[in-house]
């Protein structure tokens, strides 16, 4: 039985680590598939809470859980560029992800982060991703009441970074940090990109989109500075730990996870999935 300790900034402290998995560059539907089943395991108590490092190779866009493919994303030219596009088990919209990102996902117990609804659990995590760009050298934020309606014809854009929501993270007005959550059987998958660079150009021809320019930044942009991906994800490291005060153990993935990722990953290809039907998600 896990030994509540204290509370820290709003989150519970106890003994029990969490891992630290960084899994470097990985294909589209494996990194998708592995969060989804880091989540399964951490429901079914087979597994302690995690946060997991990762990037991504091939390119890749990832859609929201409820989003359209045929309406966001042009598929034929996602194959004709040998993009990946796979659907994501958290919400938002429309990423296009490269190795210039470092994404990072956390899985825990809603309880183990003694938060009472979604964005409580935001804010909570939240602290440790404002810590990691501190360490950084950036001054970061959550959106909050910035993310306010969008102009007209953009909120109709499908890109993630082309419009700010409340649990976005910001450098200034410049949305940095997209982040998306899913809530399933008392515990939660939170899953963030961040870009190191915003090549606003790559979106022609992949995103059905309006022509407005994003209010978004990549990390090497707001720190001045080519940050490499191992500096950031020791800041991460280093920042959750200070925020939530936590301990975070090196890991890896259980045979189990691995096993269920496989499993999954069929399920969130979406290129010759849903694009052939130009079916909606199912909900």
């Amino acid at each position: 039985m896990t030994r509540q300790r204290a509370r820290v900034g709003g989150a519970v402290v106890t003994d029990e680590s969490w891992r630290f998995i960084d899994s470097g560059p990985g294909a589209g539907a494996d990194n998708m598939a592995v969060d989804e089943a880091m989540l399964e395991a951490l429901i079914a108590g087979e597994a302690p809470p995690a946060i997991r490092v990762y990037t991504w190779r091939p390119a890749a866009v990832s859609l929201g859980r409820f989003q359209r493919a045929d309406t966001s994303v042009d598929a034929e030219a996602c194959r004709r560029l040998g993009i990946d596009l796979v659907r994501r088990p958290t919400g938002g919209r429309a990423i296009l992800h490269t190795l210039e990102e470092v994404t990072f996902s956390v899985v825990v117990p809603a309880e183990r982060l003694g938060t009472t609804g979604v964005m409580d659990s935001y804010r909570a995590l939240a602290r440790g991703i404002v810590a990691a760009l501190h360490l950084l050298g950036l001054e970061a934020r959550l959106a909050g009441r910035a993310g306010t309606p969008a102009p007209p014809g953009r909120a109709l854009d499908p890109a993630c970074f082309a419009v700010r929501a409340r649990c976005d993270l910001v450098v200034g007005s410049a949305k940095l940090v997209g982040c998306a959550q899913v809530q399933r059987g008392g515990c939660i998958l939170q899953q963030n990109s961040l870009p190191l660079r915003i090549r606003v150009d790559d979106w022609q021809g992949l995103f059905v989109r309006a022509d407005a320019v994003p209010e978004a930044t990549g990390l090497w942009e707001a720190a001045d500075r080519e940050i490499p991906y191992a500096e950031v994800a020791g800041a991460l490291k280093s920042g959750f730990q200070a925020a939530l005060g936590i301990a975070l153990d090196e890991g890896r993935l259980s045979a189990g996870e691995v096993a269920r990722a496989g499993e999954l990953v069929s399920t969130v290809a979406v290129l010759d999935r849903e694009t052939a039907r130009g079916i909606a998600p199912e909900r």
